[in-house]
């Protein structure tokens, strides 16, 4: 068989599965969203509760949309003469950049609602513990100012508190009286046991949850960041960041230098330069010397031609170095 025939067949199983692929990260898309919207419906953007099920649930469901994404990538790469699977790849990696930032805000997001809603909590338990006093206490006050066993039946049903049947109506006002006391203790037994069973909720009991929820965010962030592409952009999210960090950090040379390092290695080439610039100054000194030396000699050269002349033509003037002769020839 000829070698050129196996890329073809090795090919060809690649090219089928890709639609299959696609097909399996749109059926994870779906599930994500029908597992998200539970809790998305009623909409409560205000309330620290809703934001708190909102982004449990998203954090609980994102491997799905995660998974999803990685394999409609892989489909686009085994297919990529598939123009609408390359469309679906990349609209869903521009969508993986607003996920990607979705998942950091959430960090914040849940810490504030955390808190906020274990303030709540904290208040509505005091507020109820105090209610339950206060009515414990006005309770006391109805059975220990009753001067009748009406009067006392009155007073309970307007309060709310214990209810006397016939049979205790009938009986002498001090029992009665002794009877609701009675159960009024158990009460108050009750909301003390209850008061220091429920301890309020301090931040540093909700810290292991937050770390939990803030680890999960940031790592759904990366996971995103590292398959989502901005528009027209060939690298992912994360290759970009990884990028402009490194330039931030080490600079375009790829190795950091602090302001001591920096200060040296501008002392040393500052020396190195002086040098190099003497020697630069003696140089030109040097050619300035020789240029004389040449238009010296020139000079010279032709001076000497002109003396030469002048010997070979009697009877004209004769100009040498400011001295002047008078060739005297025969007299006619």
């Amino acid at each position: 068989m000829p070698p050129s025939c196996e890329p073809s067949r090795t090919s060809t199983p690649a090219l089928r599965s890709a639609p299959g692929l696609s097909v399996v990260a749109l059926v994870l898309f779906v599930l994500f969203a029908s597992l998200v919207a539970p809790a998305l419906f009623p909409l409560q953007l205000l309330d620290p509760a809703w934001q708190l099920r909102l982004a449990g649930a998203l954090i609980n469901t994102a491997a799905f949309p995660l998974l999803g994404l990685a394999l409609l990538q892989i489909a686009a790469e085994l297919g990529p003469h598939d123009p609408q699977l390359k469309n679906r790849a990349r609209l869903c990696a521009q969508l993986a950049v607003a996920a990607a930032l979705g998942f950091l805000l959430l960090l914040p997001l849940q810490t504030i609602a955390g808190l906020r809603t274990s303030r709540s909590l904290n208040n509505a338990q005091a507020a109820r513990l105090q209610g339950a006093e206060a009515k414990l206490k006005a309770l006391r006050q109805a059975v220990a100012g009753a001067t009748s066993n009406a009067a006392l039946n009155q007073q309970l049903q307007k309060l709310q508190g214990p209810v006397l049947g016939p049979a205790d109506i009938a009986q002498p006002l001090p029992l009665i009286k002794a009877q609701v006391a009675a159960v009024l203790d158990q009460a108050a037994l009750q909301i003390q046991r209850e008061r220091e069973a429920s301890q309020p909720r301090t931040p540093l009991r909700l810290l292991p949850e937050l770390l939990r929820n803030a680890l999960a965010s940031l790592a759904l962030a990366l996971g995103f960041a590292a398959l989502a592409r901005r528009p027209g952009s060939p690298r992912t999210l994360l290759q970009e960041l990884q990028s402009t960090w490194w330039r931030s950090r080490f600079g375009g040379s790829g190795r950091r230098v602090s302001n001591a390092d920096g200060d040296y290695l501008r002392e040393l080439s500052r020396r190195d330069r002086q040098p190099q610039r003497r020697a630069d100054a003696l140089m030109l000194r040097c050619a300035k010397a020789e240029a004389s030396d040449a238009n010296h000699a020139r000079h010279r050269g032709r001076c000497v031609g002109r003396r030469q002349r002048v010997g070979a033509a009697p009877g004209r003037l004769r100009r040498d170095s400011g001295f002047e002769a008078l060739a005297l020839g025969p007299h006619r």
